[in-house]
C-alpha cells in the first residue's frame, strides 16, 4: 500500500472518530464560533477542544471549552473541560483569566486529583502577572498569600520549592519598591518620612537584596536628618547615625558601605559632643 493510501484513510478514521470534517483542523485562521457551527454534537466539539489544545491553539480550545463545559456539568468529562479550559487561558498567557478559572475549578472540583495543581497554577498567575517593582504591587500581595496558602496545604507538594522561590523573587520586588520610595525622601530631604519608610522596610524584608543598601541610606538620612534639627533634638539624632551604622557592621561587617557610613558616624560623635560639652 502507498503512502498515499495510507494518508487517506488516517484522514477518514480521524474524521469519523471526530465527527467533523478534517479541514477544520487545517483551517487555522477560522473563527472558534464557524468552527462550532459545523460540530454539530457535543462530542464532535469535544474531540475539537482538545485536538485544538494539544497543537498549541489554546484560546481556540478555551472558547470550544467554554461553549460544551454545561453540556458536561453531570459527566465525568466536566471535570477534565474545566480544567483545560483554565489551563488554556494560562498556556495563552492570559494569567488573570486563568485565575479566575482555577479558583472556579476548585471551588467546583474540591475532591478532584487535579486541585492541587489548580491550587498551584492560580497562585502562579498572580507571579507571572505581576509588574515592574514600580507599579502597584496588588498582584504580587496576591500571589503571595496565594503560594504562601498552597504550600501550608500542601507542604510536600512537588511545587514547594518553586512556590518558595516566587515568593522571595516577589518579596524581594516588594523590598525595591519601599526602598524606591525611601531613597526618593531621602533624595528631596523629607528626612522623616524617610527614616520611618527605611526602617520599616528593612524590618520588613531584612534578608532582600536592597537591606544592606537600605541601611547604609538610613545611616545617611539619619545625619541629614541630625543636620537639619531644632538643637534640642541634634544629640539623640546624630546618636542615631551613630547606631545605624552599628547596624550596617552588624548586619555585614565587609559591607563596602562601610567606610562611608563610619565616616558619617565619626562627624556625628564629634558634633553630639561637641553639643554635650558646651
Amino acid at each position: 500500500m502507498n503512502i498515499k493510501k495510507i494518508v487517506g484513510m488516517l484522514m477518514v478514521i480521524f474524521a469519523l472518530c471526530i465527527g467533523a470534517n478534517p479541514s477544520v483542523y487545517a483551517q487555522k485562521s477560522e473563527k472558534p464560533q464557524k468552527i462550532a457551527k459545523r460540530l454539530k454534537t457535543k462530542e464532535a466539539k469535544y474531540a475539537a477542544a482538545m485536538e485544538y489544545y494539544q497543537r498549541g491553539s489554546y484560546l481556540t480550545a478555551a472558547q470550544l471549552f467554554e461553549e460544551i463545559y454545561p453540556l458536561y456539568l453531570s459527566a465525568p468529562e466536566g471535570d477534565t473541560i474545566a480544567y483545560l479550559f483554565a489551563d488554556s487561558y494560562f498556556k495563552n498567557n492570559d494569567y488573570l483569566m486563568a485565575a479566575f478559572h482555577f479558583n472556579d475549578y476548585i471551588r467546583r472540583y474540591p475532591q478532584s486529583p487535579k486541585v492541587e495543581d489548580a491550587s498551584f497554577y492560580a497562585a502562579k498567575c498572580y507571579y507571572l502577572n505581576s509588574p515592574t517593582y514600580n507599579l502597584d504591587q496588588s498582584d504580587s500581595k496576591m500571589a503571595i498569600e496565594g503560594l504562601q496558602m498552597f504550600i501550608s496545604s500542601y507542604p510536600q507538594s512537588k511545587y514547594v520549592e518553586e512556590s518558595n522561590q516566587m515568593i522571595d523573587d516577589l518579596r524581594n520586588k516588594l523590598a525595591h519598591k519601599d526602598f524606591s520610595i525611601g531613597c526618593m525622601y531621602y533624595n528631596t530631604e523629607r528626612y522623616q518620612a524617610a527614616q520611618v519608610c527605611l526602617q520599616n522596610m528593612i524590618k520588613e524584608y531584612p534578608n532582600s537584596a536592597y537591606t544592606e543598601e537600605a541601611m547604609f541610606y538610613l545611616v545617611k538620612n539619619s545625619y541629614g536628618y541630625a543636620q537639619n534639627s531644632v538643637e534640642s533634638k541634634k544629640v539623640e539624632r546624630y546618636q542615631m547615625v551613630i547606631d545605624n551604622a552599628n547596624k550596617l557592621r552588624a548586619y555585614n561587617e565587609q559591607s563596602k558601605f562601610l567606610e562611608e557610613a563610619d565616616k558619617l558616624a565619626a562627624d556625628a560623635k564629634k558634633k553630639r559632643d561637641k553639643i554635650l560639652n558646651h
